[in-house]
């Protein structure tokens, strides 16, 4: 309304009368044909024309102008649309104190306000609003049009190329006010919000899309740059959905000023990088792993030198002990002779004294003692050589590179041999007890890489049973690693439990992940049960999960098809782990 009263309408007949008399030609048109023609004005009209039902506010008819002004879809619903939806903020305050109460009581308002657009934009237009009532129902009829002053005709103009560039650009556009809440948002940005207009977000924050994780420090960033009053360029922002997912975005953000200089709010740019990152994790993933087998061929060539090395004294050794144990055997056999002599030259006169001579001897030497202790003693050392024979064969075949192509394997031998290999890892902290089937089939895999999911699996569980033991006062007390194989149907199951710390719940959905431990620097990289998934999942086409309970232990079940091609190339595979 400008100055003074409000320009009314000509009272007509509230109940017979239609909303937009036709005063003139009513008597030569049928109520019908004066419908039609009603409809194609306000279809066709070049202004906002829209009803609403008094009683809440919702629009009951929009006009063909009218939805290319609110919405961007022509189908929209219309009951998604109120009175006050379509005002500007600045104009709410009007219609609720001048504007309705002015149209209740006097039948209708005319004046100057603002509206917004499909994009939450505000324009100032030239409004009239009255009051029907037909058949009993209240009726609100609008129409508005835009004021014809060259400002506006100029502002307009760059609202339509705003919004030319805001419905095309790929990368995510948004303008926020003081509060970072969203004033302008890019369809693109809608889109990513899974928004079917970009007014859905308009009024909304980065609260209601993202977890505290990501909202706080973006709000945080933006009240700092209104504040300052300084920019930021391409900063790499982590978003973390409600429903748990992760997009990586690069935004550059800038203070939002008006027309006098003043620093109104924040607009921004994002561009999605997701697939970056994940390519970037991939990379480095890759490059760890050529890193490790780098590492592991160097290590697996060093541990057979070594093996080499002991294997050739610890022959020697064993045929000295086993020369030394049929030499003592005889030596006994003629000691035994000795006392048989010994007894029956006691009963002679002539001989008693040398037999006393032996028998002191004897006494002196303890040979009795020695007689008992020397052959437990070659056959413990004998046990001994044969163990470190077993270890120097594991250490041997672990470091002998294999085809990287799958083949049928004996699992239980390989099981075997990393126990063997892990000794130094378990031994001090656990027993190892194997329950392997002995009717188990042999798989299809690549005996290497399952070697290292055993190894990874083996020194997990001892460095949780250390864990363990460090919480206990009994010092003396040893943890328990049962390794299980077994056949179900068309699948071999590999069961490795520990009777360590457990998963804490927090961990148990990263556990996979690249690069994730928990343990201190220098006992762990985060990659063994990354490799573990990659080598079962990825390249065998099996399954692997586990169940585990804090101060219980952890149990890794794996499973293997027994049937089709499980490894398909040498190359190393490409997907990143969960």
């Amino acid at each position: 309304m400008r100055g003074g009263r409000p320009r009314l309408p000509p009272r007509v007949n509230s109940v017979t009368a239609p909303p937009f008399p036709l005063t003139g030609i009513d008597a030569a048109l049928s109520d019908a044909a004066r419908d039609r023609l009603l409809a194609a004005i306000l279809a066709h009209a070049p202004t906002l024309v829209a009803i609403f039902d008094a009683a809440n506010s919702r629009a009951l008819y929009l006009n063909d102008f009218g939805r290319r002004w609110l919405t961007a879809e022509p189908t929209a619903k219309l009951h998604a649309f109120t009175l006050p939806d379509i005002f500007g903020v600045r104009s709410l305050d009007l219609l609720n104190n001048t504007i309705l109460p002015h149209t209740q009581v006097l039948g209708g308002w005319r004046g100057a306000c603002e509206l917004r657009d499909v994009w939450g934009s505000e324009t100032s237009v030239e409004l009239a609003m009255l009051k029907r009532v037909v058949d009993g129902q209240p009726y609100y009829c609008v129409a508005a049009t835009r004021l014809p002053t060259t400002a506006a005709i100029h502002a307009a103009y760059d609202r339509e190329l705003l919004q030319a560039l805001l419905e095309t650009v790929h990368d995510q556009v948004y303008f926020k006010d003081r509060n970072s809440r969203f004033l302008r948002v890019s369809r693109s940005l809608a889109k990513k919000d899974g928004c079917a207009e970009p007014s859905a977000l308009i009024g909304k924050t980065d609260f209601d899309r993202f977890t505290a994780e990501h909202a706080q420090p973006a709000f945080e960033m933006e009240q700092t740059i209104m504040r300052t009053g300084d920019s930021v360029l391409d900063v790499e922002e982590k978003e973390v959905w409600p429903d748990g997912r992760v997009s990586w975005v690069s935004t550059s953000k800038f203070p939002l000023r008006d027309s006098e200089g003043e620093i109104v709010g924040t607009f921004g740019i994002s561009r999605n990088i997701t697939e970056q990152k994940l390519a970037e994790a991939e990379r480095r993933e890759m490059e760890a792993q050529r890193h490790l087998a780098q590492r592991m061929e160097s290590i697996g060539g060093l541990a057979a030198g070594i093996a080499h090395e002991i294997n050739t004294p610890t022959q020697f050794v064993t045929d000295n002990v086993h020369f030394l144990r049929r030499s003592f055997a005889q030596l006994a056999d003629l000691l035994k002779a000795c006392d048989a002599l010994r007894a029956a030259a006691t009963a002679s006169p002539e001989l008693r004294e040398q037999a006393a001579a032996v028998a002191k001897l004897r006494e002196d030497v303890e040979l009795d003692y020695l007689l008992t202790e020397i052959p437990q003693t070659l056959t413990q050392s004998l046990e001994g050589l044969q163990r470190v024979a077993r270890i120097v064969g594991s250490l041997k075949e672990f470091s002998h590179p294999n085809n990287a192509h799958s083949s049928t394997a004996d699992l239980n031998h390989v099981i075997e041999t990393a126990v063997n290999v892990t000794r130094h890892e378990w031994k001090y902290v656990a027993e190892v007890v194997c329950e392997l089937a002995p009717d188990l089939p042999t798989v299809p895999c690549v005996v290497d890489e399952f070697n290292q999911v055993m190894l990874n699996l083996i020194v997990n569980a001892s460095h949780a049973i250390g864990d363990a033991l460090k919480q206990c006062d009994d010092g003396s007390v040893r943890g328990k690693i049962t390794i299980r194989t077994r056949r179900e149907d068309d699948w071999v199951e590999v069961e490795v439990e520990d009777t360590g710390t457990g998963i804490p719940e927090a961990h148990r959905a990263r556990i996979f992940e690249p690069f994730f431990t928990t343990k201190e620097v220098g006992r762990g990289t985060g990659q063994g049960l990354t490799i573990v998934h990659r080598v079962i999942v990825k390249r065998h086409h099996g399954t692997v999960n586990f169940d585990t309970e804090i101060g219980r232990g952890t149990v890794f079940k794996i499973r293997l098809p027994l049937a089709g091609e499980t490894c398909l190339s040498a190359a190393p595979e490409t997907n990143s782990a969960p």
